[in-house]
């Protein structure tokens, strides 16, 4: 039976590739553009951010030398993987020779063989829906797994049986969340059996690879189901062990509230771990980084800013308002918010904390990082202090008041802070 022709929205990046493929077919060698390019043109999904994965049966050094008179730029850092980047008409490509990698029962880095077949490099690879090519010689799929029907049937299977992908690379359990999320595609049975199986296997994965496929799930509009999975699986508290006694109505609310905030990593794991008795060690667990830490800790942090905000006492007010370490309080409101949103909550009292911070922000526009009325040097000639600790405690007063009363004449702070000093207990 004659295959299907690929759909016309191919042409593009057939026509883009061409100088590129004859390059390799004249050096005697086949290539393929593979895996997520070739399943996304098939679903008509925009690839334009994407860069263009190809594989072919030249050797590394081949690829170098093949690419260097077309490629704007050439990057090896994949090399002893097989992969050679380059970027060609303003274009990102990675070629990767072909390759069978497994790992070994007690180790976390693969082992990387080389291969001549194209079939073979396929059957290694995690989905049958990244496992289809298209050969830029003569144009023709290849497709020995079916992924080209089990996208049409939204089908999730492995090109192997399960247990021996899954063996290969146990970080594809956690990745099968991600794809049925992504794409809706519907685990097969023993796929979902042989996560529930294999999943100790993850104890060989780095926290750093596990933590990225994680965050890839998050940033899905569809990041809840991918959490459904890894539940179902008993996959999630595996890798995120503060979740792993979640049921599923709670694994639900929890889903609801990581799609209702934004598109960004921060907000989204603060919802994850909202209600982990200690959100910060359970992120600490996957080595985040530490503006990640940060940002996470800031919006899952002390909640009574809530209440203080629309307070009639303006000292907590301003204290509420004014955010450490370069956050601002309405971050909070609007992860807040997002929460309520998700579970059906009122949200009247965020508008009311909404509207004090408008009026704060206008009358004093330097509230989150109000400049010192009086510099160090002042104080010290104010008080006649050498510089040292005292001069600091001096410094601390005059901020405390800041948020007390509100900006400060440099002539009502001198008045004041002498007063006080005048009157404060020796040490």
């Amino acid at each position: 039976m004659t295959p299907a022709p690929l759909p016309a929205r191919f042409d593009w990046i057939l026509a883009e590739s061409a100088p590129l493929a004859e390059v390799f077919r004249n050096a005697g060698y086949r290539l393929y553009l593979v895996g997520g390019v070739v399943r996304d043109h098939l679903l008509g999904l925009d690839t334009a951010d994407q860069d263009i994965d190809a594989t072919t049966d030249a050797r590394p050094e081949e690829i170098k030398r093949l690419v260097a008179d077309l490629a704007d730029a050439v990057w090896t850092q994949g090399e002893r993987f097989g992969t050679i980047g380059c970027r060609i008409n303003g274009y990102p490509y990675e070629i990767t020779t072909h390759r069978a990698e497994a790992y070994d029962e007690a180790s976390r880095k693969p082992v990387v063989s080389f291969g001549d077949e194209i079939e073979e490099d396929l059957a290694r690879r995690d989905f049958t829906v990244n496992a289809m090519a298209v050969d830029l010689g003569d144009h023709a799929l290849v497709d020995p797994h079916d992924g080209r029907g089990d996208l049409e049937h939204a089908v999730l299977r492995t090109p192997l049986d399960p247990e021996v992908s899954f063996s290969d690379d146990p970080l594809r359990m956690l990745r099968a969340a991600r794809f049925h999320a992504a794409y809706g595609l519907t685990p097969v049975e023993p796929l979902t059996a042989a996560i529930v199986d294999m999943g100790d296997r993850m104890a060989i994965v780095s926290v750093e690879r596990i933590r990225d496929e994680l965050q890839k799930l998050l940033l899905l509009e569809q990041a809840g189901g991918g959490l459904g999975l890894l539940h179902d699986t008993r996959l999630l508290g595996r890798v995120v062990a503060a979740l792993g006694d979640l049921d599923r109505n709670d694994l639900e609310a929890v889903g609801r509230r990581v799609v209702a905030q934004p598109s960004t990593i921060g907000p989204r794991w603060a919802a994850l771990l909202f209600d982990v008795g200690f959100p910060h060690e359970a992120l600490g667990s996957l080595k985040p980084s530490g503006a990640l830490s940060r940002e996470v800790a800031w919006l899952v942090g002390d909640r009574s800013w809530l209440e203080m905000m629309p307070t009639d006492e303006e000292s907590l007010r301003r204290e509420a308002a004014a955010a450490p370490g370069g956050h601002l309080v309405e971050e909070r409101l609007d992860f807040v918010e997002a929460l309520r949103h998700a579970d059906g909550l009122e949200v009247d009292d965020l508008a009311r904390s909404r509207s004090v911070l408008a009026a704060l922000r206008e009358a004093e526009p330097d509230l989150d990082d109000p400049v010192a009325v009086l510099s160090g040097d002042q104080v010290c000639a104010l008080l006649e202090l050498d510089p040292g600790p005292l001069v600091g405690v001096a410094l601390d007063w005059l901020a405390r008041q800041r948020f007390a009363e509100g900006p400060l004449h440099p002539s009502d702070a001198r008045e004041r802070l002498t007063t006080w000093w005048n009157a404060r207990p020796p040490d």
